[in-house]
């Protein structure tokens, strides 16, 4: 194992360090403790450098001068005796032991770079990202060009979720070192993760200039333009990351992408290169059956066929194969056909779910339900069948069929479902404005699954509806003890503080988690302008209340919230245009799908509304 000291002391053979330790220690004021004394063993001394160490007396220790130590205090001696400690204890696994000598290690060279550069790698294995981030950040503050640290940094802000801060890192070190594209094409993939495409394509195309022989860069860029639909540049990038590193999955892909560019001849050549290479090769093989259809070359695409049935030794998994290819390449009608044909001479669970899907994708809904209703409890798509089941009759507009459907099935105290469909019933149950069987159905459902996130978060919305706000917070909080990064958790609790001025700097925590978890997202947007807004910032208030107003889902709480922020910011004309849009989206008729207690809702909230901007317009009046 190297040996980690100053460039005074670098290469000290191994004996002569154990020798040196024997009669020295740390020339600090206060030193800290030794490591506990090794019991003794039959082992040879040298056997491990710290259990050869023992303390020795204050007489025993030479003069900080006669050491020739640094004029800052540093205790190079000291610093190494302690890494060596923890590094003991790192490769035995006990991390709790190293992190305590490492920071002794600190204690005595607080500029040792060698031992800060393994605190962060302890403190993630003990499960303490957010420290470990905090002692790269402190670390980088004194020594911004260290790279490794920016990419240890930006990974730790990965895992936390918070994409921008890494984007941020990756940034950084490529300015750090231009000519390594490591960190753009982390960056790239950063950006493909978020779906901003430009960004990604534009960190891809960095790193072809400077490295145009990138075989990552080249199927990153080809895969988005492929998604983009722009085929003819996707082949291009195809072919030479071909030619930098060949690779049979990949050769599939650019044949895929001459098939959507409708170059089937091209395509077939790589299917049948493929075959002579691997004649069970599977997906080649249908692939070329669909090239040949393409090209109205049917019995050769019959022939291959065959041939497949024969590979596969089950003509039924082969027609399933290709009936899912057909669906893949959005030929639904080819693929019905397929799957009727198939189950005409078996019957085959997986075929007829697929085919159920198929219905209900176009709109058969009856069609749907006639063929998903013969696949049993015994099948293993069955779950996933009474899903597809619900939905059709709710588009049928027979919610109490889908009710009594699920209440059956869930009925049977021998088999144990899934949370879905516990979840999909109450869904319905809430919809329907059953309160009371809402009420048994979450208590059957969270007996059976009491830990899981889907049912406590409808189960703290249900509550939240019915006003029971604080029974609401107890289970969001009980979830956010499972899943500390659930947004919609984070949300709903620090939305409740902002709202009852309580708590407020804990609600700014979890909702600025909430944010960096769900950027685009109106409603967690809305809940931190309003958190501003009890804050008294009203600035930060309105800029946030109006980015959240501006998007989609914006809903007209939000619309009210903005109001209240410009009417305390004595903007009145801006706060009545708010409340009148929110009146607006409030008023009319029933909704669709609203019930009864919806729609009372609804009427008090426009007539809170309405009474709001009554007052502001009197007090107008009032001062003309």
């Amino acid at each position: 194992m190297p040996v980690f000291f100053s460039a005074r002391r670098t290469h000290v053979p191994l004996a002569a360090l154990l020798l040196w330790l024997t009669v020295s220690s740390c020339a600090t004021t206060t030193p800290p403790e030794p490591p506990p004394a090794q019991p003794s063993s039959a082992e040879p001394a040298a056997a491990s450098a710290v259990s050869a160490v023992e303390p020795v007396p204050a007489s025993a220790q030479p003069a900080a001068e006669a050491l020739n130590m640094p004029k800052d205090g540093s205790d190079y001696g000291c610093s190494s005796f302690y890494f060596l400690w923890g590094r003991h204890a790192e490769l035995a696994g006990k991390y709790e032991a190293a992190l305590e000598a490492y920071e002794k290690a600190l204690i005595c060279d607080p500029k040792a770079d060698f031992v800060i550069s393994k605190m962060p790698d302890i403190l993630l294995r003990l499960n303490r990202s957010e420290e470990a981030a905090a002692r790269l950040t402190e670390h980088l503050e004194r020594k911004p060009d260290d790279a490794a640290a920016r990419m240890q940094l930006a990974k730790i802000f990965v895992n936390s979720g918070k994409l921008e801060e890494a984007a941020e890192q990756y940034r950084k070190v490529n300015a750090l070192n231009p000519k390594d594209s490591a960190a753009l094409l982390l960056l790239s993939e950063l950006h493909l993760a978020q779906n901003r495409h430009d960004l990604a394509k534009t960190a891809l195309s960095e790193v072809l200039a400077a490295d145009s022989n990138s075989h990552s860069a080249h199927i990153l860029l080809a895969r988005l333009l492929a998604e983009e639909k722009n085929y003819a540049q996707a082949a291009e990038h195809y072919r030479k990351a071909l030619a930098l590193n060949p690779s049979d999955d990949l050769r599939l892909e650019l044949a895929d992408v001459l098939m959507q560019q409708r170059q089937p001849g091209e395509a077939v050549k790589i299917y049948q290169e493929l075959l002579e290479k691997d004649e069970l090769n599977e997906e080649a093989r249908i692939s070329l059956i669909h090239a040949y259809l393409l090209l109205n070359k049917e019995k050769k695409a019959m022939a291959e066929l065959d041939r497949l049935k024969e590979l596969v030794g089950s003509a039924e998994r082969a027609e399933l194969t290709v009936a899912k290819l057909y669906i893949r390449w959005e030929e639904h009608s080819k693929a019905t056909a397929l799957l009727k044909k198939l189950l005409a001479k078996e019957s085959v669970s997986e075929a007829r779910h697929l085919l159920g899907a198929l219905f209900f994708q176009s709109k058969k809904y009856k069609e749907a339900l006639k063929t998903l209703k013969k696949i049993g409890p015994e099948d293993e798509e069955y779950e996933d069948a009474l899903i597809l089941r619900v939905r059709a009759l709710r588009e049928l507009k027979r919610q109490d069929e889908a009710m009594q459907l699920l209440e059956t099935v869930l009925a049977d105290s021998q088999q144990q479902f899934s949370p879905d469909l516990w979840a999909l019933l109450a869904s319905l149950q809430q919809a329907a404005e059953l309160d009371e069987a809402c009420r048994k159905t979450f208590a059957r459902a969270l007996k059976a699954h009491p830990d899981d996130e889907l049912l406590l978060y409808d189960h703290g919305l249900f509550l939240d509806g019915a006003g029971q706000k604080k029974q609401a917070l107890a289970v969001m909080r009980k979830l956010l003890k499972i899943n500390p990064d659930h947004a919609g958790a984070l949300n709903y609790v620090g939305y409740t503080w902002a709202d009852s001025k309580v708590n407020l700097s804990k609600a700014f925590l979890y909702l600025t988690k909430a944010k960096e978890l769900l950027p685009d997202n109106a409603h967690i947007q809305d809940s931190l302008g309003w958190l501003y807004r009890q804050m008294g910032n009203l600035e930060e208030a309105r800029n946030m209340l109006e980015k959240a107003a501006a998007m989609p889902q914006a809903d007209p709480l939000v619309l009210d919230h903005l109001a209240e922020t410009y009417l305390a910011a004595g903007r009145k004309e801006d706060a009545l245009a708010a409340w009148r849009k929110a009146l607006k989206l409030h008023s009319g008729g029933k909704k669709a799908g609203e019930g009864k207690k919806a729609q009372l809702r609804r009427v008090r909230e426009q007539k809170r509304i309405q009474e709001k901007i009554d007052r502001l317009e009197k007090t107008k009046e009032k001062k003309k």
